[in-house]
């Protein structure tokens, strides 16, 4: 009886269920939910990730990633530079989206990105651009003193496609004071995310655990993401991310001692699912954070899309992690989970089954 009132339980229900419950249940409930509404489809998308600098002024004590401007090993890529890696990956690999990711780099004008978005659409016009995350749309429009509107309305007429998503972190303040004290709130998030989408540029959304979040924001993050969905419509996938502490400032000071467990992992995607519903149809066990197995075993639980084949991706590789893969391996991963896999673009629809 319980999975068909999931939508009125309260918050102390969710959290009960997201820390109390037995393991197989949770995974199972979660399970159930997909299946109504997802089917056995699992999805992803064939994407290149283009790290176009590592400068970035908030140094996040979460990231290991992030370079001051004097660091020796701070770069930042032309566009031309990212514009032809573009182009390789598209006729190499026939990659369909490329995810550009960054930091908030004082350096860039809103030209750098004009001219590298529209050297990337005219150059492989096919390829879809997600990239750029609401603190950076917050940063670099005060950087630029445009307002919100105009800076996203110029990028988007350059030519990007959909925000990543990323950055948002946890909902809760308190928690966003430790691991990201100088990114804009939670709140401020959401005001950017729902003016991209006004603008027609819709979004991804994320969390990131396993730092020093209580169960309790993690039910309070979904539940605002939840009431936001409800609202705008604009979330294409909701992508939980594993924290990595290995050569992060929380790490080094202590903070955070180690990984999460696989366990907390496989709750906080079921509880994403058991929450969210079908109002974010796509829920994702991120293989480059949680590892290829891991994402298998979430597959049973609530998840349903692996995100992408995630070529050169650098941010999670900065804290020591090395997984490549390709898109047969991912098709194979998710028949061996018992599922059907399928190729995707960027906005969800499916391109092939395989």
């Amino acid at each position: 009886m319980l999975e068909h009132n999931l939508d009125e339980l309260t918050f102390e229900d969710y959290l009960r269920l997201f820390t109390e419950t037995d393991l197989q249940y949770l995974l199972s409930l979660a399970d159930k939910v997909r299946r109504r509404f997802c089917g056995k489809t699992v999805t992803f998308v064939n994407n290149l990730v283009v790290n176009y600098s590592n400068i970035c002024v908030a140094r996040c004590p979460i990231c290991a990633f992030a370079r001051g401007i004097e660091d020796p090993d701070a770069y930042t890529l032309k566009p031309d530079e990212v514009a032809k890696l573009v182009e390789e990956a598209y006729y190499m690999y026939g990659i369909s989206e490329v995810h550009l990711n960054g930091g908030l780099n004082p350096e860039l004008d809103v030209e750098y990105f004009e001219e590298m978005f529209r050297l990337i659409k005219k150059r492989t016009p096919y390829v879809r651009i997600k990239g750029l995350t609401c603190c950076e749309i917050g940063y670099y429009s005060k950087l630029w003193r445009m307002s919100y509107r105009e800076t996203i309305e110029r990028l988007r007429d350059a030519g990007l496609d959909v925000l990543s998503g990323g950055c948002l972190e946890m909902y809760n303040n308190d928690v966003r004071k430790i691991i990201t004290p100088n990114k804009i709130s939670a709140e401020e998030w959401f005001k950017i995310a729902e003016l991209a989408s006004k603008c027609g540029v819709l979004t991804n959304a994320t969390i990131l655990f396993g730092h020093v979040e209580k169960p309790e924001h993690v039910i309070e993050h979904l539940l605002k993401i939840r009431e936001f969905q409800d609202k705008t419509k604009s979330i294409l996938i909701f992508i939980p991310l594993k924290y990595s502490p290995w050569n992060t400032e929380l790490y080094k000071r202590g903070i955070v001692k180690d990984e999460c467990s696989s366990e907390y992992v496989l709750r906080v995607i079921a509880i994403s699912r058991i929450i969210l519903g079908d109002r974010v149809k796509r829920i994702a066990a991120y293989w480059v954070s949680i590892g290829k197995k891991l994402a298998q075993i979430a597959l049973t639980g609530g998840a349903n899309d692996l995100v992408g084949t995630m070529l050169n991706e650098r941010v999670f590789r900065e804290t020591g992690r090395r997984d490549i893969t390709t898109i047969e391996e991912l098709a194979k991963m998710v028949r061996d989970a018992g599922y059907q896999p399928a190729l995707r673009d960027t906005y969800g629809n499916i391109v092939r089954i395989l």
